[in-house]
Formats: structure tokens, C-alpha cells, sequence
């Protein structure tokens, strides 16, 4: 549904069900979507599922242009392996290039991907390119869970979250496994001893900020990444100032106020990245419950000069405290899930936990997308038009747009799935009932000469030739009456098949010889013969 000033509401039908129920490829089973990322082109989508094998689909999800490969799950080094181990939690596409895609599992390992029909398959199945990286906490050891990847805009670098509550930022380039980060926070979202998991993470803007949200935590943080790359690997979290023992210069705001209640909550961030939103978690047990939408407006980051003047050195930088600017009711007894920010639309859409998505614009600010099917005004009514519709027959164009908010969706031009099929008419039927396939009509008894095999009611060719002669005998007369020996005796005066045989001596010599006395003879005089 679309909203805006006016409240307006308009339900969109859906063009294309993916469903890989059908793919014989597809091993894996049906698996629930965690993460999704489009093409710098918009002519591909990768597919990240709680299965351990992402994809590949086309723009309408009809075709799986690359299956990815599984690992090997008895190996314990992930960079030894082909392919991921455990759950996909994020996938990426290249900004700048749609060849290359990244993938984060489970399996605390970040792989890049080759789909640009040159990378290397192994049973119809791509292989991994190469391992970015094998994610470690602040002790050095391995890390379970990687929850959520983001690209950096140049392409150059990624930044994950990690189950043990650290950001780490990595770079793409190199052919070895990277094994130390080019910047980290750890305990990101936790105080003191206590760790809380990184669920979410992005780049802002032109990529000199990052935002980070937890499911365990009520705040969205935004993060300096220049200073998070300068101090590699530090452990800002053992450094006091601001909240929770991180430097304000590193930690630059935190919006309060926004509970969350599952791993998919996420922040989006305005075209020009000077306002943030993100969406709020109910429990739907209670009563009266709203999950909103609220906004933020972040505080202006200036650089800092060389020498410092005596006025900064007396204000100690404090890390900002942001309180919503707009609180925004989204979805009656329900949560918001996911919140995206279009940068060209100027749209939100918000995904919440009751099936629907809202789509937020303003009709000055926004254009394209949900302007156009709410761009018709509503016509006035006036007495006549409702005269006349009232007087419509049941079934006419002017009965349905009288009751034009009841009425169903048509979709005249959809895929042959969710088109509307015409209804029978006379003719039709009449059609239908001269088709003996669709009527299902039993086969006639055949006529004429049966030449092949098989049961039916056809003649031999003996009993068609005979037929024809008696109805040449028996046409025109009537034999009611007559002696039938009288009537076969007139066809055999004058015809005689057996006389011919004894005609003259009877007593003819057959042969001179019998067959003992010409085997007695010489064979001289046999010869002679």
C-alpha cells in the first residue's frame, strides 16, 4: 500500500512468484529468504537463503543463472574449502560491475563469487573464487557467525558484523586469505564486559560512515570508518569517553528509542545521508501496540584542523545523543522489519511483520514509482452519474466503477498465472460440445474393410465381396415362394467344373514305367531316355 499526506491507499497485484520447487538443480529444498541484492544493472538478483548454497536469477526470478557450490562440512579451515558451510546471512553485488558478488555464512567466512562466465564450476556449480576473509574476535579466535555484509561504494572494501558484537572492515583486493582486518570495533554495542551481536551494518553515504544496529540493543549507531581504518585492529572499547568507553571522534551519534525484536532490523539513510530512519519492534500481545517509523537527523562532522585553537580544547567532544525529529505510525499490531530508502525515488518502503509493504512519498520531493498509478485525481460524483450507474445493467463497465472500491483487481495484461480467464458464453459452449476431446464423446463403430488387427465392427474382404454379390442377386426380386433347389439348379444348366476330367478313354495310361522298374534299368540306357 502507498501512503502519503492525503492517506491515500493503493493495493499493487504481484508480477512473478520465484519458486524453485521445479529446479532440477536445486538440491538444497526450500529454504527461507534471509538476504536479497540486486545488480548494479537491475538485470540480476542474488539470493541468499538459510541453506548454504546462494544463487543466481534473472531479473523476473524465472531462471537460476548460477547455482553456488556447498563446502565441505568435515573441514574446519573455511578457506580450504569450496563453497560455504552454513546458512548465508548477507550477499552483495559489485556497485561499480555485476561479474562479482560477495556472500558472508554462518560459517564466519566472507567469499567472493565470479559470475561473469569465466569463473570455475564443478558439477554445474560455481566455485568460489577466492576466501576474503576468516572473521576472529578480539582474542583472536574464530568467529561462529558473520551476520550482514555491506559494499562499500567504490567496490574496494566490505564491512560485516559479527555474532561476537565487532565491526570489521576488509579489503577485496589481494589472492591470499586475509587474515587481519584493515579497521575493527569490538563490543560495538555492548558496555564494559558485556557483548551484544552486530545484526546490521551498512556504509553511509559516500562510504566515510557506518551504521550499526543490534537486535539486542534499542540505538542505531553511526561510526567514523576513517578513524576505525587509521587505529587497525585498536580496542576502542578499553578507551573511556563517550558511551560505552568509545571515542567520540569514533562514535560520532547514537538514536535512541527504537527497540528491536529481530535480526532483519535495519536502518535506511536519506539521498543526501543527513537524516537516518529505522523502525520499531511491538510485542503484538499487547494491546493498542504500533510499530513506527522514526527519523533522525545527524549532526554535522567537521575535520579537525592540525593545531587546534584554545576554544576546542575547552569543549571536550561528547559522542551525540540523537532524539527523533518525526515519529511516524506504520503497522497496527505489528513490527517493522525492513526500511529502504530509494536514492533516486526519494521512497521508503517499509516491510513489517503482517504481511503488507508500505511505500512512504511526498508528492512534491518523490517522483516516479508510486506517483504514477495515484497520479488520477478522483472524478466529483454528481446526481446524474449516480443516476445512470444505479440504472446499469449487473455486469457493465458502469456497474463495476460504481462500485469500483469492492471490486476486484483486473490485471488484463499479467503473466497467464494470475490472468483472469473470460467467462463462458453460448457460443462457447456450443464449441466446446462439437470438440470430442473435451467432451470426452465415445468412438463410433467403424465401416468399411478392416485391414488391420484388433477388435471392431468392420468387415474381412471375403465378407465385403459376398455382401456385395448377394445384393446384386437378391436386388429387385422377390423370392417369397420359390423352391430355393430349383433356383440353384438354373445356375448350373449348361456349366460343368468336374466332367472334364473323364471326358474320353478313362482307362489312360498315366505312365510307361512304374518307379521300381526305371530304377532296375542300366544307367546306359537311362541316359539314352
Amino acid at each position: 500500500s502507498s501512503s502519503s499526506s492525503s492517506s491515500s491507499k493503493t493495493t499493487y497485484a504481484p508480477f512473478r512468484i520465484v519458486d524453485s520447487y521445479n529446479d532440477p538443480l536445486d538440491s538444497t529444498g526450500r529454504h527461507v529468504v534471509t538476504s536479497l541484492n540486486v545488480s548494479s544493472s537491475g538485470g540480476q538478483w542474488i539470493v541468499g537463503t538459510t541453506s548454504s548454497q546462494p544463487r543466481v536469477v534473472d531479473r523476473e526470478g524465472r531462471n537460476t543463472l548460477y547455482h553456488f557450490i556447498k563446502g565441505d562440512t568435515y573441514v574446519t579451515d573455511s578457506s580450504n574449502t569450496k563453497g560455504h558451510t552454513a546458512s548465508v546471512s548477507g550477499v552483495a553485488f559489485h556497485p561499480l560491475g555485476q561479474e562479482i558478488c560477495w556472500s558472508c555464512s554462518y560459517d564466519g567466512s566472507i567469499r567472493q563469487w565470479d559470475i561473469s562466465g569465466r569463473g570455475k564450476t564443478q558439477f554445474q556449480k560455481l566455485v568460489c573464487q577466492k576466501v576474503i576473509a576468516k572473521c576472529k574476535n578480539e582474542k583472536g579466535q574464530r568467529t561462529q557467525i558473520v551476520s550482514n555484509l555491506s559494499v562499500h561504494p567504490n567496490g574496494r572494501k566490505i564491512v560485516v558484523g559479527t555474532s561476537c558484537g565487532s565491526i570489521q572492515i576488509w579489503s577485496c583486493f589481494g589472492s591470499s586469505v586475509s587474515t587481519r582486518p584493515l579497521g575493527a570495533v569490538y563490543s560495538a554495542h555492548g558496555s564494559g564486559t558485556t557483548t551484544k551481536p552486530v545484526t546490521f551494518v551498512t556504509f553511509v553515504g559516500d562510504g566515510s560512515k557506518i551504521a550499526s544496529r543490534s537486535d539486542s540493543d534499542d540505538t542505531v549507531r553511526i561510526w567514523n570508518a576513517e578513524k576505525m581504518e587509521k587505529e587497525s585492529g585498536g580496542s576502542f572499547n578499553r578507551k573511556r569517553g563517550g558511551d560505552s568507553g568509545h571515542s567520540p571522534s569514533l562514535l560520532l551519534a547514537i538514536c535512541k528509542d527504537l527497540p528491536a525484536l529481530n535480526e532483519s532490523a535495519n536502518c535506511a539513510f536519506s539521498p543526501d545521508a543527513t537524516v537516518v530512519c529505522a523502525g520499531t519492534s511491538v510485542n503484538p500481545r499487547e494491546p493498542n501496540c504500533c510499530g513506527k517509523l522514526k527519523f533522525y537527523r545527524l549532526p554535522e562532522v567537521t575535520k579537525s584542523s592540525n593545531k587546534p585553537s584554545k576554544e576546542t580544547k575547552k569543549k571536550k567532544k561528547e559522542t551525540a545523543l540523537l532524539d527523533p525529529i518525526v515519529e511516524l505510525d506504520v503497522a497496527p499490531n505489528a513490527s517493522v522489519l525492513v526500511v529502504q530508502w530509494h536514492p533516486k525515488l526519494n521512497q521508503i518502503a517499509v516491510g513489517t511483520s503482517d504481511g503488507l509493504i508500505h511505500i512512504l512519498y511526498d508528492q512534491t520531493v518523490s517522483s516516479k514509482g508510486a506517483l504514477i498509478p495515484t497520479a488520477r485525481s478522483v472524478r466529483p460524483s454528481d446526481g446524474l452519474s449516480d443516476l445512470l450507474r444505479t440504472r446499469a445493467p449487473t455486469g457493465s463497465a458502469a456497474f463495476l466503477t460504481s462500485s469500483s472500491s469492492d471490486a476486484n483487481i483486473k490485471t488484463p495484461h499479467s503473466l497467464p498465472l494470475f490472468r483472469e480467464e473470460a467467462r463462458a458464453t453460448r457460443k462457447v459452449k456450443e464449441e466446446v460440445r462439437k470438440d470430442p476431446e473435451k467432451t470426452k464423446l465415445p468412438q463410433p463403430p467403424s465401416s468399411g474393410i478392416k485391414t488391420g488387427t484388433g477388435a471392431g465392427g468392420s468387415l474381412t474382404l471375403a465378407q465385403s465381396v459376398y455382401s456385395k454379390n448377394i445384393q446384386k442377386i437378391v436386388k429387385n426380386k422377390n423370392i417369397a415362394g420359390q423352391d430355393p433347389r430349383e433356383e440353384l439348379f438354373k445356375h448350373n444348366e449348361g456349366k460343368s467344373y468336374l466332367s472334364k476330367a473323364y471326358e474320353g478313354d478313362v482307362q489312360r495310361i498315366l505312365a510307361e514305367k512304374t518307379v521300381e522298374e526305371e530304377m532296375e534299368e542300366p544307367s546306359s540306357k537311362r541316359s539314352k531316355h
